[in-house]
Formats: C-alpha cells, sequence, structure tokens
C-alpha cells in the first residue's frame, strides 16, 4: 500500500503541469488507498477546514441532484466532483505516508520529478512558442503566447504559478529543504519558469504569483512584508508596461467582465441553490440572451471562483467555499514547519488567481489545489488511530 502512494505521489508530481492523463492517473492509483485507510483513520482528528471541505463536496453533489429541472448535463457533473472527495479522503494516506514512509530519498525523487517535467513542459512551449509547433505534443500551437505541453495557456499559466510559489518557498527556506533539493538547481527552474510564466502573458497568473509571495513574511516580518509588497507591485507595473499589447487586452477584459455579470446574474436568479455544480457554463449564453448582456455568443465559467461557486450552488455554497479558504489559511498560519509555511502563500496564490479564473471548476487546476491542500494537512494533528492509541 506505501509503494502505491508513493507511486501515486509520483505520477502526481510527473503529470501536474504536463499531462491531464497522468493526472487522471493519480487519481486511479489513490482511490485504493483512500478506501484502505478509511477505517484506520481517527476523523474527530481532522481539521475544520476539512470538515469544510467535505461539506462543500456535499453541497456540491446537492446542487447536482436538486437542479435537475435545469440540468443540461444530467447527473454527469457528479463525476467532477470526486476532485473535492478524493481531496477530503486522500488526507489520511498522505499523512502515513510523510509521516512514517517518507525518506529523504524518496522526498527527493519526487521534488526532483516535479521540478523536471514542469521545467521540460515550459521549455517545450517555449520552442512551441517560437517555432509554432509542439514537438512534444505534435501538434500546432500558437505563436504569440506560451502554452506549454498542454496547449491550455491559462489553465496551464495559473498551474505553474501554483509551481513557482512552492519553489519561491523552498529556495527561501532552504536550510530546511536542502536535504531534499540542490539550493542552486531551484534557483534555475525558479528562472527558467519565471520566464515561461512571463510569456504565456496571462496577467491573472502572474498577478497571483506577485501577490502570493509577499506572504512568505507575512507572520513574522509584517514591515518587510510591506516593502516586498510595493517592490513587487513595481515589478509588475514595469512588466505590464513593457509586455504593451501582449498583456493589454480591452476585447478580453470586456469578456471576463460579461462574465462576472452574467454569474452575478445567474447567482440572483437562483440564490438558494445556483444552477447546479458545473451548469452555469451550459446556460451562460442563454442568460446572456435573456438579460441583453454584453457578448451573447461567448460563454463558458464565471472566470471568478467565488462567482462560480455563488451561480452553482447559491448562498449556502459560496459561504463554505469561503470558511474552507478562511480555515484552511488559519490552521496554516498557525503552524511553524515548512510544509505549511510554502501553503500559506500558496493559498493566497489560489485566490488571487481565482479572481480572473474559475479554477474551482476546471479539471486540471483543481488537481493541483486539491493535492496542495491534502498534502498540507500532513502537520495537521493526530488524524489516524494508531497514532492516538501510541503505537
Amino acid at each position: 500500500m506505501i509503494s502505491l502512494i508513493y507511486f501515486a505521489l509520483f505520477v502526481l508530481c510527473l503529470g501536474l503541469v504536463t499531462s491531464m492523463s497522468l493526472l487522471g492517473g493519480f487519481h486511479a492509483l489513490i482511490a485504493l488507498p483512500c478506501l484502505y485507510f478509511i477505517p484506520k483513520t481517527s476523523f474527530k482528528g481532522f481539521s475544520k477546514s476539512a470538515w469544510a471541505l467535505l461539506a462543500l463536496s456535499i453541497i456540491l453533489i446537492f446542487s447536482v441532484v436538486i437542479n435537475q429541472d435545469v440540468a443540461l448535463a444530467g447527473y454527469k457533473p457528479l463525476s467532477k466532483i470526486k476532485y473535492f472527495l478524493i481531496g477530503f479522503f486522500s488526507i489520511a494516506p498522505f499523512v502515513y505516508f510523510f509521516r512514517n514512509q517518507a525518506t529523504d530519498k524518496r522526498i527527493k525523487v519526487l521534488l526532483y520529478t516535479l521540478c523536471v517535467s514542469t521545467t521540460f513542459a515550459t521549455i517545450a512551449g517555449v520552442v512551441g512558442m517560437n517555432t509554432g509547433f509542439n514537438y512534444v505534443s505534435q501538434k500546432v500551437v500558437s505563436l504569440e503566447r506560451n502554452a506549454g505541453l498542454s496547449g491550455m495557456i491559462l489553465n496551464y499559466a495559473h498551474n505553474l504559478a501554483f509551481f513557482q510559489i512552492i519553489i519561491l518557498g523552498l529556495i527561501i527556506y532552504k536550510k530546511e529543504s536542502q536535504k531534499y533539493i540542490n539550493t542552486y538547481f531551484l534557483i534555475g527552474v525558479f528562472l527558467i519558469n519565471s520566464w515561461g510564466l512571463y510569456l504565456t502573458y496571462t496577467r491573472g497568473a502572474v498577478l497571483a504569483l506577485l501577490v502570493g509571495a509577499p506572504f512568505f513574511l507575512f507572520k513574522k516580518y509584517k514591515g518587510k512584508f510591506v516593502l516586498m509588497g510595493v517592490a513587487l507591485f513595481l515589478l509588475g507595473s514595469g512588466l505590464f508596461f513593457i509586455s504593451g499589447s501582449n498583456v493589454y487586452r480591452p476585447g478580453s477584459d470586456r469578456l471576463r467582465l460579461s462574465m462576472w455579470e452574467t454569474a452575478y446574474t445567474a447567482f440572483k436568479e437562483r440564490p438558494l441553490t445556483g444552477y447546479g455544480y458545473l451548469n452555469f457554463e451550459l446556460h451562460s449564453r442563454e442568460i446572456k440572451k435573456r438579460y441583453n448582456i454584453e457578448h451573447p455568443e461567448f460563454g463558458g465559467h464565471a472566470h471568478n471562483n467565488f462567482l462560480e461557486v455563488m451561480a452553482t450552488t447559491g448562498i449556502i455554497g459560496g459561504i463554505v467555499f469561503i470558511a474552507w479558504i478562511l480555515l484552511w489559511f488559519i490552521e496554516m498560519y498557525r503552524r511553524e514547519d515548512l510544509v505549511a509555511k510554502i501553503a500559506l502563500p500558496f493559498i493566497v496564490v489560489f485566490v488571487v488567481g481565482g479572481a480572473t479564473q474559475a479554477t474551482i471548476a476546471l479539471g486540471v487546476n483543481l488537481f493541483f489545489i486539491m493535492a496542495g491542500y491534502s498534502i498540507s494537512q500532513v502537520g495537521e494533528g493526530k488524524l489516524l488511530k494508531e497514532e492516538q492509541a501510541g503505537v
């Protein structure tokens, strides 16, 4: 079972920024350990944020079931809620692995795998951007923006922002991380992927990284936190200025604003239940036409996590979603271990990036978010029955 958890984590590290197929493989691999550890888990020891995540999962299920009158996809969205449930049930296997079986060698393998696979995707994406053809995926790609290996620019950029905040944390806390991975190697990885992230010209993802980075100082160095925030604001402003038309896209801005208005309108229509998880996207064009909202030909998700949750699950789902994030942030703030110190700015990247992209509704981003959450719980209390029994 331990070998299966380790292999699942290896596949996860290999696929987080490179392949949806590999991420699907991770879910298949971790499913058995999740089931195996249910009777061995002391759920009373779970954190408040974990229970908030489970509550959100249940609300998502009910949102699909009770909204069948408008469910254009029927019960199909229920299959996607497994991402949230795995986020909850994978906590116990990860706790057991990292507390009992995660040798320095195994952690090294996982970290180097994550770094090499992500950097490979970035280099392949940059080459593709400059040639118009991705030689790894064997696909014609955009000449204007780096799309990594996936070809999905926004999804790739937001996952790259998650990756970069983790690497930055490992560099900052090198005294704790250097036994697992070489700091100079990390700096090289960070620089290459920073260039790759910039070339995606995804403003929300770059902004999320810039806003998240100062939070490494938030807990103990409030003055330096402010100074770093100002410095990164100036850096971001400079990047925006020199990027010119690559990031100045008023047409894209209007499309996004129209989706925000549409999602808010959907919430006002069905404030208690919403439209059902993943069902707002299917109704977005029709809602625009009914309310004469700009760009009725353009539909999709809300391009905002909070509006997406409100439009699909109503006020209760929205409150539980916010509670989950706040509780998660508070728990990480109170801890001093390496995982928590990196998880804190990771949450900020998730929140800020989710202001312009509904990452909570996009599988490839949700994989990263849920994996980050589950692993962050490793430092929380005694979660296994054998721990409570003193075994």
